[in-house]
C-alpha cells in the first residue's frame, strides 16, 4: 500500500477547522523525520536553571471504556486516552514532549495532542502505528461521509450480489443480514450427527451438587433420555443453520429468520433454494480481489509450531482460512475499491475494514440474541459461529467512527510516529519531557502474533517478530530473552528522559516474578521507584470474561511511577548487579538454590548450575569451583542427587514476622470488603495483590507460596480469612509444621520421577490422605490430584469415612486442576537482574 502523507493539493479536502498533520509525520517503517521533530519540538534543558519539582501521581482513576473514541478499534490491553490524561497532565506542561515507546493503539500520543503537548509514538508492530495514525489523525466528518458515498457506489452492486436472498414472506427482495454455522458432532448414545446449533440447552446437576447448563442430542431427548452431546465428542465441519435477512419491499418487521429444520416448509424451502443456494454459487466462482496469501505467522510447514497463540492442532492454517469464502471476497472486494480513493481517504477507510476484520471472521460468535461477539486475544473459532453481513457493517460503524472523530478535537498535530525498534532510539539524551508505556510484561499478550491478522491484509512488513520483546515457548523466546531485551528499551527510556522527570509504566499481569522484575530491571537502569503506601490503578468497569473468573489476571491496570534522578542524586537501590560483595551475591545464589529444590527435589548438580546460571542475566559472575560450596549450603547429596537440608527452606523468624504483618493487611481488607459486599464468599487474587503492592518490606517468598498458610480458597477460586478459631489455629499448625512445604517438596520429586527424600515422605496413608485434603484446602488442585494419582495411596488401609473424605478431595481437585498431574504453577520463574 501506497505510505500515507498530505499530498500538495490535500488542504482543500479538508474543513477550514481541521488541523492538519505535518509532512512525514508517520511511517510504516522507521521515522527518518524523528531527528528533526525533536531538534524542532524539544524543549532545551538547563540544569543549572531546570527547578522542575513534581510528585509523584497518587490517585487512582476509575473511567469507562464505553466512548465513540474508545471503540473506535480493537486492541489488545488499550488504555482509556482520558485516563492517561491525568498523567500527562499531573507530569508535564503545555508544549512539552510526551513518548510512548510501545504504543500500541496510540492513546498516549492521542493524550498528549488533545492537552497541547507534543507526542512521539514508537511500536515495533506497523499494525500499531497505524491504528495510532489514524486515531491522531482528525477527520472532517462531512468529508468521511462523502468518500463512504463514493466507495459504496463503487461496491454496492457486487456487495448486493454476494448477500442477496429472498424474503418468505413476500417473495421480495431480501439481504442476508447474518449466517449462522454450526459445527456437527456425534452423539455417542444414538450415533445420530447433529449441529450444536441444534442442541437444546438443559440445566445439569455436577458431581459437586452444582447447576450447569449443557446441550443434549435431540434426538434421543425425544426417546427420553439426556444425552450430552461435548464438543470433545467426533466433531465433522461446519454448516449453515440460520439465515438472518432484511426485507426490502416493505414487510414489517424487515428483519425475517429461517433455520435448515424450521418446522415451516415455506422457511425450509427458501432456506435451500436461497440461502443455501447462494452460498454454493459463491464457493464454484473464484474470487476476483486479492486477499492475503499468507500462512499464519509465515511458516511454510505444517509441523513446524507458529507460536502461542497458533499451535499445530488449530482448525485454521492460513489467513484465509479464518473467513468464509463469502466474507473474504467482501474484504477483498472493500480492500480494491477502497484504493481508488483520495490519499487520505484510503487509510481512514483501511483504518475503519481493519476495525471489523476480527467480527467478520469465523471467530465471531453467535449467541443467543442474536448479537455476535469474539474472544479477544487469542485466535478461537468456535463451535457456532456468526457470519456478519460485511458491508452492513462497515455501514454501521461508520456512524461509530463520525461520532469519534467528532470528540477528537485536537490542541496541536506536533506528533511523530514511527515503526521502530524500542531498545534503539533515535532520540537524543535528555530530551523527553514525559514517558507514559505499557510494555509487554513476559508472555501475557502475544501482541505480534495478534496483530498479523491486520498487517497481513494491510500487505505489512510480517517478519519483525525475531525483535519483539516477548516470552513465547513456542518460538523459544525465554524468560532472559525478555529481561534482557526489555532492559535495554529501558536503559534507552533512560537515556532520553530528562533528569527529574517521571516515567508511568501500565502493569497488567498479576505474576509477581515479573513485578518483581521490572522494578529490578528500572532501579538497575538507574530509576528512583516512587514512595506511597498506596496502588495506583486504572480501573474500567467493563471487564472481559477472563477478567472477572481466572485467578492470576488483574483485573485492573496498575501504574507504577519511577524517577530519573538529578545529577548527583543516589539513584533506587540495584537488585543485583553482580559488582555486590560477596556474601549478599551467595545470599541470593542460595535462594534461588533453595526455590529450585523445593520445586524439583533431587536435582542433579548439572541442573541446579543451570538453574543458577539461567536465573542470571550477567553470565560469568562466579567460578565453577565456588559452586559446590553454595549447593552444600543449602543441600545434602544422596546417590547423586541434592535434597534440601531440613532446616534450608523454613521461615525464619524475620520472614515470619515479614509474611505474619503482610498476612494482618491482607486480612484487614478482606474483612471490610466482604462486610461491604456481602453476597460474594472471598477476595479475588488479583484484588489481593493490589494490596500487597505497595507494602515496602516483603516477605523473601512469593505471595501466592505464603498465602495458602494463612487463608482458605472459596469454591469459587476466591480466597477468605479463617471464620472460626478452629480454622485460624489449622493454618497456624500449617505454618509452623511446614507442611504444605513438605506436601510440595515430595509431590514434586514424584512429578520429576526422582525420589523423594524419607523425610518428605508421608508417615502412614492418613497423612497421605490429609495432605490431598490440605492441597484441596489450599488451592493447589494439581498437587492434591497427583498426590492421589502418584502417592501410592492403600485404600485398604483407611477407614470407610476417611476413604470418602479422600475421594471427595479428589474429585474436587481432578475438577479444579488445571491438567492432569500438572505442579502448581509459580508464574515465570524470572532471571535475577544483571546488565
Amino acid at each position: 500500500m501506497p505510505k500515507t502523507k498530505n499530498s500538495p493539493n490535500q488542504s482543500s479536502f479538508f474543513h477550514k477547522d481541521i488541523p492538519q498533520m505535518p509532512e512525514g509525520y508517520y511511517s510504516s517503517g522507521s521515522n527518518p523525520n524523528l531527528r528533526k521533530f525533536i531538534e524542532e519540538h524539544a524543549k532545551s534543558l538547563d540544569l543549572e536553571t531546570d527547578d522542575y519539582n513534581v510528585p509523584p501521581f497518587d490517585q487512582p482513576i476509575t473511567t469507562t471504556k464505553a466512548t465513540a473514541i474508545y471503540n473506535m478499534h480493537t486492541y489488545w490491553s488499550k488504555k482509556p486516552h482520558d485516563a492517561i490524561q491525568q498523567y500527562i497532565r499531573h507530569y508535564t506542561q503545555a508544549g512539552d514532549l510526551v513518548l510512548d515507546p510501545f504504543c500500541g493503539s496510540g492513546g498516549t500520543a492521542l493524550a498528549a495532542l488533545i492537552d497541547g503537548r507534543k507526542a512521539i509514538a514508537i511500536d515495533l508492530s506497523p499494525a500499531a502505528t497505524f491504528i495510532t495514525k489514524n486515531y491522531c489523525t482528525p477527520e472532517d466528518v462531512d468529508e468521511l461521509q462523502r468518500a463512504f458515498e463514493e466507495l459504496q457506489r463503487k461496491v454496492k452492486p457486487e456487495m448486493d450480489w454476494l448477500y442477496e436472498t429472498r424474503c418468505d414472506r413476500c417473495d421480495g427482495k431480501a439481504t442476508t443480514a447474518y449466517t449462522v454455522y454450526s459445527y456437527v458432532f456425534q452423539c455417542p448414545r444414538c450415533l445420530e450427527k447433529v449441529a450444536l446449533f441444534d442442541c437444546p440447552e438443559v440445566q445439569s446437576q455436577t458431581a459437586a451438587g452444582k447447576s450447569k447448563t449443557i446441550r443434549i442430542c435431540p434426538h434421543c431427548q425425544k426417546r427420553g433420555h439426556q444425552e450430552e452431546i461435548k464438543t470433545s465428542s467426533v466433531r465433522f465441519d461446519p454448516i449453515p443453520v440460520l439465515a438472518s435477512y432484511v426485507c426490502e419491499e416493505g414487510c414489517k418487521p424487515q428483519r425475517g429468520e429461517r433455520r435448515h429444520n424450521d418446522p415451516d416448509p415455506k422457511k425450509r424451502e427458501y432456506f435451500q433454494k436461497y440461502d443455501l443456494a447462494k452460498i454454493a454459487e459463491i464457493e464454484a466462482k473464484t474470487i476476483p480481489y486479492w486477499y492475503p496469501p499468507h500462512r499464519m505467522m509465515n511458516v511454510e510447514s505444517e509441523t513446524e509450531p507458529w507460536g502461542d497463540e497458533w499451535r499445530p492442532g488449530r482448525n485454521f492454517r492460513t489467513v484465509a482460512d479464518l473467513f468464509t469464502k463469502r466474507n473474504l471476497w467482501a474484504l477483498s472486494l472493500a480492500l480494491e475499491k477502497i484504493k481508488t480513493l483520495q490519499l487520505q481517504m484510503q487509510d481512514v477507510f483501511l483504518f475503519e475494514l481493519t476495525s471489523i476484520i476480527l467480527k467478520a471472521s469465523k471467530m465471531m460468535a453467535h449467541n443467543a440474541d442474536g448479537i455476535g461477539r469474539i474472544q479477544k486475544g487469542t485466535y478461537y473459532i468456535p463451535q457456532i459461529e456468526h457470519d456478519i453481513n460485511v458491508w452492513r457493517f462497515m455501514a454501521d460503524t461508520l456512524s461509530d467512527f463520525k461520532a469519534a472523530y467528532q470528540e477528537i478535537i485536537l490542541s496541536n498535530t506536533n506528533l511523530l510516529i514511527s515503526t521502530s525498534d524500542a531498545r534503539f532510539l533515535d532520540i537524543p539524551s535528555n530530551t523527553v519531557d514525559f514517558i507514559f508505556t505499557d510494555p509487554p510484561y513476559g508472555g501475557t499478550v502475544q501482541y505480534g502474533e495478534l496483530n498479523f491478522i491486520w498487517e497481513a491484509w494491510l500487505s505489512f512488513n510480517t517478519d519483525w517478530h525475531k525483535d519483539e520483546i516477548i516470552v513465547n515457548e513456542m518460538r523459544k523466546k525465554t524468560d532472559t530473552d525478555w529481561a534482557t531485551m526489555m532492559g535495554q528499551a529501558i536503559s534507552e527510556c533512560f537515556r532520553v528522559l530528562k533528569p527529574g522527570r517521571w516515567i508511568s509504566l501500565c502493569y497488567h499481569d498479576a505474576s509477581e516474578g515479573t513485578w518483581q522484575l521490572i522494578q529490578d530491571l528500572m532501579t538497575e537502569k538507574g530509576f528512583i521507584p516512587e514512595e506511597s503506601e498506596l496502588t495506583l490503578f486504572i480501573d474500567t468497569p467493563t471487564k472481559t470474561t477472563n477478567q472477572y473468573f481466572a485467578e492470576k489476571v488483574t483485573k485492573r491496570d496498575l501504574v507504577i511511577n519511577f524517577r530519573k534522578p538529578r545529577p548527583g542524586e543516589v539513584a533506587g537501590k540495584i537488585t543485583l548487579t553482580g559488582e555486590e560483595d560477596a556474601a549478599t551475591f551467595q545470599e541470593k545464589a542460595r535462594i534461588i538454590l533453595i526455590e529450585s529444590l523445593a520445586t524439583h527435589p533431587g536435582s542433579t548438580a548439572d541442573r541446579l548450575y543451570d538453574e543458577l546460571v539461567s536465573r542470571m542475566v550477567r553470565k560469568g559472575t562466579f567460578e565453577r569451583h565456588n559452586f559446590d560450596e553454595l549447593v552444600r549450603s543449602v543441600a545434602e547429596e544422596a546417590n547423586g542427587r541434592w535434597y534440601l537440608l531440613a532446616t534450608a527452606d523454613q521461615v525464619d523468624a524475620a520472614e515470619s514476622k515479614k509474611e505474619t504483618s503482610s498476612a494482618v493487611r491482607l486480612e484487614a481488607f478482606m474483612q471490610k470488603y466482604l462486610k461491604e459486599h456481602s453476597g460474594e464468599s472471598g477476595i479475588h487474587y488479583s484484588d489481593l495483590f493490589e494490596q500487597y503492592l505497595p507494602i515496602k518490606d516483603k516477605p523473601r517468598r512469593y505471595l501466592n507460596d505464603w498465602l495458602p498458610e494463612f487463608f482458605f480458597k472459596t469454591a469459587d477460586g476466591t480466597w477468605r480469612p479463617p471464620a472460626t478459631d478452629e480454622e485460624r489455629q489449622q493454618k497456624t499448625a500449617l505454618r509452623s509444621s511446614g507442611a504444605l512445604r513438605r506436601i510440595k517438596r515430595f509431590t514434586n520429586a514424584l512429578l520429576d520421577g526422582n525420589p523423594p527424600h524419607d523425610r518428605d515422605k508421608p508417615e502412614n496413608e492418613a497423612t497421605l490422605a490429609d495432605w490431598i485434603r490440605q492441597c484441596r484446602r489450599a488451592g493447589f488442585y494439581d498437587l492434591g490430584r497427583a498426590l492421589y494419582e502418584k502417592g501410592g495411596l492403600q485404600f485398604s488401609e483407611l477407614n470407610e469415612e476417611a476413604q470418602l473424605q479422600v475421594e471427595e478431595d479428589y474429585q474436587i481437585c481432578v475438577r479444579r486442576s488445571e491438567s492432569p498431574v500438572k505442579p502448581a504453577s509459580k508464574g515465570h520463574q524470572l532471571p535475577l537482574v544483571g546488565e
